[in-house]
C-alpha cells in the first residue's frame, strides 16, 4: 500500500440539491464577490392626542439610521404647541447614542414651552439612559398613562419625577 494516494472516486465535490443550478466560476478569473444584504432598520412612529398632550409612540430601533426621522417627528410635534409631549419608547428594541442625542435635543428644544416626558419600560431603553446618565436630565415614566396623567412641572426646575421601570 502506497502512502499519499487517494482514490478520487471517494472524494467527490458535493452536488447542489435537485432543482438548483450551480454556475462554476470562469476559468482564469477570480470568483465574483459575494453580495451581502444589509437589513435597514425601520422605526414606526404613531401620534396620539390626549387632551393637550401629544404622544409619540416609537416602535423599532432608534439608531443612527432612524434618528433623523425621530428628530423630525419631535420638531413637528413641538411646532404644534402641545402642553406636554410624551415620547413612548416601550416598543423600542434598540437605543444607541444617536437616539439619545435626539432625545436630549428634543428636551432642549421643548425648553419652557412644552413639558417633555419619556416612557421607558424595557432594559433595551432604560439601560442606555441610565449608563449615560441621561435619566438625570429627563423625566422618565414606567407607563404611558402615568406620563400623560402626571402633574406638570414648573418651568426651569429639574425633572419632577423619575419613575424607575419595574
Amino acid at each position: 500500500m502506497k502512502l499519499g494516494t487517494l482514490d478520487p472516486r471517494r472524494f467527490r465535490r458535493p452536488q447542489p440539491p435537485a432543482g438548483v443550478v450551480a454556475i462554476p466560476p470562469a476559468r482564469g478569473r477570480a470568483r465574483p464577490p459575494t453580495s451581502t444584504v444589509t437589513a435597514i432598520t425601520t422605526l414606526k412612529i404613531t401620534t396620539e392626542w390626549h387632551g393637550r398632550t401629544m404622544v409619540l409612540v416609537l416602535d423599532g430601533d432608534l439608531d443612527l439610521h432612524t434618528a433623523p426621522t425621530v428628530r423630525e417627528a419631535i420638531e413637528s410635534a413641538l411646532a404644534q404647541g402641545p402642553r406636554r409631549l410624551v415620547v413612548d419608547l416601550s416598543a423600542v428594541r434598540f437605543l444607541n447614542s444617536a437616539g439619545l442625542t435626539v432625545l436630549l435635543d428634543g428636551h432642549r428644544a421643548a425648553a419652557s414651552r412644552t413639558d417633555l416626558r419619556l416612557v421607558a419600560t424595557t432594559r433595551a431603553t432604560w439601560r442606555p439612559l441610565q449608563i449615560t446618565r441621561v435619566h438625570e436630565r429627563l423625566v422618565i415614566h414606567s407607563s404611558r398613562a402615568a406620563a400623560v396623567a402626571a402633574p406638570a412641572r414648573e418651568a426651569g426646575h429639574a425633572p419632577a419625577a423619575l419613575i424607575l421601570p419595574g
